[in-house]
């Protein structure tokens, strides 16, 4: 059973590799297929990867109501107490990292190293996109667009186009396994709530765990010069840039973001 009860919820989550504990939260209306195999695998080489669904996605519980960045951090926190694990290392990824930061300020216990990538500390201090690129963000699948449709028409925010060009069936795979299990438009007008809600940028220099952040260069959705702005307000906080990488940045370069964490997790961080 992957369900695990968390205060009033039940969450779900998959358990693989071997290592070090490392969180995996994924962002926005997306469960945890968001992160694809080819990452996965060389994750589950080094690390005990714990994947979760937030609350609202997959098969975790779908609350008609109760969503906060802070709910889904002691979601977080709470699943791993239920498995037993005192600290884990944190990976979150765009609203994922907004999670991680919150993880990381009200359950620093819990944290032995920070990973957040594409992601901003909140309203009060994220550098925006282009309207374009918001209204994007906020579709809605309706009665004439289902949710396929809504992630092909999201799909220029999230990739670069050359890597939409050149991996359209990878590209099918990922929009497939995303809506097997749907999020439900309420959950997401949840998400969306939360995400507005969120603030967190004076909370930065609260973080204590070594953190890295990772962007891709080319993010429409969330601009690189947001990982650079948390980057030099946390002390001693790293930044990786990866070239010709949009917004799911470990889709299109999933080598590099394994890379990236196994150095600083494990070569900086003398895991083993």
């Amino acid at each position: 059973m992957t369900r695990v009860k968390v205060g009033t919820l039940y969450i779900d989550h998959e358990l693989r590799g071997a290592g070090p504990p490392l969180l995996m939260v994924p962002g926005f209306r997306r469960s945890r297929a968001v992160w694809m195999e080819p990452l996965l695998t060389l994750l589950a080489e080094r690390f005990s990867l714990v994947l979760i669904d937030n609350r609202g996605t997959g098969n975790s519980d779908k609350p008609e109501d109760g969503y906060s960045i802070e709910g889904f951090a002691d979601d977080a926190a709470g699943l791993l107490d239920a498995l037993g694990i005192a600290r884990a290392h944190v990976f979150g990824v765009s609203m994922g990292g907004m999670i991680a930061q919150r993880i990381a300020t009200r359950h620093p216990h819990k944290v032995s190293r920070l990973v957040i990538g594409c992601s901003h500390c909140g309203r009060s201090g994220a550098v925006p996109p282009e309207p374009h690129v918001l209204d994007l963000l906020r579709l809605m699948p309706n009665d004439s667009m289902d949710e396929m449709e809504v992630a092909y028409r999201q799909e220029e925010v999230s990739f670069t186009p050359t890597f939409r060009r050149q991996n359209r069936a990878l590209l099918d795979t990922l929009f497939q396994a995303l809506n097997a299990n749907p999020t439900p438009a309420f959950a997401v007008a949840g998400h969306l709530a939360a995400l507005e809600a969120f603030d967190a940028c004076g909370d930065l220099g609260a973080i204590r765990a070594p953190t890295l952040f990772i962007t891709g260069q080319d993010d429409r959705l969330i601009v690189p010069e947001n990982s650079r702005s948390m980057a030099r307000t946390i002390p001693g906080a790293r930044l990786v840039e990866l070239p010709q990488a949009g917004h799911l940045f470990w889709v299109e370069k999933p080598r590099e973001t394994a890379e990236a964490l196994i150095e600083f997790l494990i070569v900086q961080g003398g895991s083993k």
